[in-house]
């Protein structure tokens, strides 16, 4: 065997040792980052939503907005205050909202048309929410399973075509359940960068269901609450 040949295979040797070792450290960094990652401590949630919202101020609400459904923005910050183990952050959160219904007006007989009409509502809520998330820290099932509820308040205005008519605030109590799914899985390596150069430990999309009584404990004010209502968006948890 030449020693030309005997060169060209080392050479080869070498390069393929060189091939297999950078592939084993790429492969034992990806293994770090995964499974030997430590988490940023988790402070607050923040939830950006949209959702359908029909007030049971019935018939009347039918009457001048037909199915009209909104739909309804709102904001909502939860700031952890501890986290209760093997369950999940207990948090007091805030949210506000804002809805806005528009129908034909009609003359008092209902034979003509006399313009627009027009509700908006900005709903806002304090809450105690409990964020059940053992089954993503523990389990590595990643559903997360909120529950809600505080005082609800609401300030609405109602008009036609321009004028405001009427203006006033209803107060109630709110609930709500939420399932969340937490979308670290889809690729952990990328959920950690978001956590180490943005703080972002989670991020989730979610479903949530709830109820609110507003305006009807009383007095005289506006029932703008609503038997069931949903809400999906995106859940950011810091």
């Amino acid at each position: 065997m030449s020693v030309t040949r005997i060169a060209w295979m080392a050479l080869v040797a070498l390069a393929w040792v060189g091939m297999v070792s950078s592939a084993e450290a790429q492969i034992g960094s990806e293994w770090t980052s995964v499974h030997q990652y430590e988490p940023t401590d988790e402070r607050f949630t923040v939830e950006l939503r949209i959702g359908a919202y029909r007030p049971s101020l019935e018939p009347a609400f039918t009457n001048a907005f037909g199915g009209d459904l909104g739909p309804l923005l709102a904001l909502e910050l939860d700031v952890h205050l501890f986290r209760i183990p093997y369950v999940g952050p207990l948090a007091i959160g805030g949210s506000i909202g804002w809805v806005e219904w528009n129908g034909a007006a009609s003359t008092a007989g209902g034979t003509a048309n006399v313009g627009s009409t027009g509700m908006s509502l900005l709903p806002m809520a304090l809450l105690a929410v409990l964020r059940v998330d053992v089954l993503a820290r523990e389990l590595d099932i990643p559903f997360v399973l909120t529950g809600k509820f505080g005082p609800d308040f609401g300030y609405y205005q109602t008009g036609v075509t321009g004028r405001t008519d009427a203006e006033g605030w209803s107060v109630g109590l709110r609930w709500a359940a939420q399932i969340a799914l937490e979308l670290d899985f889809l690729e952990q390596r990328a959920a950690h960068r978001l956590d180490a150069e943005w703080g972002i430990n989670h991020s989730l999309i979610f479903f949530e269901l709830y109820g609110s009584t507003m305006g009807q404990m009383g007095g005289n004010m506006l029932p703008l609450g609503t038997d069931l209502a949903w809400s999906l968006g995106l859940q950011l948890t810091f």
